[in-house]
């Protein structure tokens, strides 16, 4: 009988592992980096093929990594104090709030009075509302913070059950239709932001919305706007209940009204963060307490010892970990630089250049995961440029192609969040992810290049 393919991929990713930290190191590499390696491939075989609940494979990470001495302690459990812990665990108790308080009901059941009945155009309506968003909410994993706990609320009203795929749609619908697009919308995701810091602290380069939105939203954006929605229906396709509700409204009762003031209060604090400069994970924090407060709260605080599920935050540590322990190890450093050794760079071979930086800023993302990845490849366009004889400009545009194509749900934080808030199969992440990366390698990427040449991009200064 064979073996379940889930196995047989974590046995070989086990046996990689192994066979990285007992690997000697090559010349003019530390010991550390290949131990850094093995628990990294060790850590993504159990997220990928959920031998083990995702939880349990980052406390294993935890754990292997410490042991092994591979990173400091602090290093290690970075996670506890990053702000995207405390913005899903502020997202799990106004979530609870949310569903205690009956608010979801009332938000789903108006929104349904405008929702198309069918699943494909519903998916369709989320992305692209989610998509909206994106202009107005600075934070990605804010967004998803937001939107989750109403799509949970949405799928029960609708009949998907938990694990359902009409569910598991839903949620996904709505956080790569907030975060997709929103790669190519310079304020709106963590990576964009981290890419404008490197460009002016090591290049020089000051970039500006309205060029970045007109050189990656019309193809890049444009194709996930009119894409991903159908490979969501296609993969997860269900069919919906379509309840009546023919009884008038109750009245709004005292909790669904304090609740629905914090939760605009927070929206109002996360659409002006560039003002007040409080981080999204905060807002999200105070929000939670508010609502756990006495009297004014909606929630009683004994909620935090018994009805708030933890996995999802033990989950998201695990993955924080992993991105400061390969950053520690000068791990993406290290494989910039092979990948500069492998691939033949030379002007007049624009679209050789291309793929070359695309494929170098997705193996970068891989190991770094996208917000660390500009961080590593900014450096490089000075060399990049020479090799290539692009502008400086080109290089990192070329390198954030990889952004909207990324094959692990780990490599963007807000994924993250929505498998950690939603509950979602990794596996169900991952068959979409890939989906939409082959559609975007293959299709995507190479009218974007034809489209960056037209505006003058990804193209020799010389004009060879």
């Amino acid at each position: 009988m064979l073996a379940h393919p889930s196995k047989v991929i974590f046995a070989l990713a086990l046996f990689l592992s192994v066979f990285l930290f007992f690997m000697p190191a090559p010349a003019g590499v530390e010991p550390q980096v290949m131990k850094a390696g093995a628990v990294i491939v060790l850590a993504i075989g159990l997220w990928a093929t959920a031998i083990v609940p995702s939880y349990f494979g980052s406390l294993i990470f935890l754990f292997m990594t410490v042991i092994l001495s591979v990173a400091p302690a602090k290093v290690v459990f970075s996670g506890f104090h990053a702000g995207a812990t405390w913005l899903v665990f502020g997202g799990l108790v106004i979530g609870l709030g949310v569903k205690r308080s009956g608010l979801d009901v009332r938000l789903v059941r108006s929104l349904l009075t405008h929702f198309p009945k069918t699943y494909f155009a519903m998916i369709y309506g989320i992305f692209w509302i989610s998509t909206v968003l994106a202009f107005i909410v600075p934070s990605a994993s804010g967004r998803v913070a937001l939107l989750v706990p109403i799509m949970l609320a949405l799928a029960d009203e609708l009949g998907f059950e938990k694990d359902s795929k009409g569910r598991t749609g839903l949620v996904l619908a709505a956080s790569m239709g907030t975060m997709i697009p929103a790669f190519n919308i310079l304020p709106a995701n963590v990576p964009n932001m981290a890419l404008y810091g490197a460009a002016d602290s090591i290049l020089g380069i000051q970039l500006t919305y309205a060029e970045y939105f007109i050189l990656n939203f019309p193809i890049v954006g444009g194709a996930a706007l009119l894409v991903y929605p159908a490979i969501i229906a296609t993969l997860f396709k269900d069919t919906p209940r379509h309840p009546t509700h023919e009884q008038e409204s109750a009245a709004w009762g005292g909790d669904e009204k304090r609740l629905l003031v914090i939760v605009l209060a927070a929206l109002i604090l996360w659409v002006t963060d560039s003002l007040h400069g409080i981080s999204p994970a905060w807002i999200s924090l105070g929000a939670a307490i508010l609502c756990l407060l006495p009297r004014t709260g909606m929630l009683p605080p004994s909620v935090l010892s018994g009805e708030i599920n933890y996995s999802p935050l033990l989950f998201l540590v695990g993955v924080i970990g992993l991105g400061a322990v390969a950053s520690h190890a000068d791990l993406g450093s290290l494989i910039a630089e092979k990948l500069m050794e492998v691939f033949e760079f030379k002007p007049g071979a624009d679209f050789q250049n291309f793929a070359s930086i695309s494929i170098s800023g997705m193996i970068v993302g891989l190991i770094t995961t996208m917000p660390a990845q500009p961080s590593i490849m900014v450096p490089m366009a000075e060399a990049l440029s020479q090799a290539t004889g692009w502008s400086q400009l080109s290089v990192i545009m070329a390198s954030m192609t990889a952004w909207g194509v990324m094959p692990f749900f780990y490599q963007a934080p807000p994924v993250v969040v929505a498998v950690a808030l939603g509950n979602l199969s990794i596996t169900d992440v991952t068959k979409m992810l890939l989906t939409y990366m082959i559609f975007g390698v293959l299709i995507v990427l190479p009218l974007h290049f034809l489209w960056g040449q037209y505006i003058g991009m990804f193209t020799s200064l010389n004009g060879s």
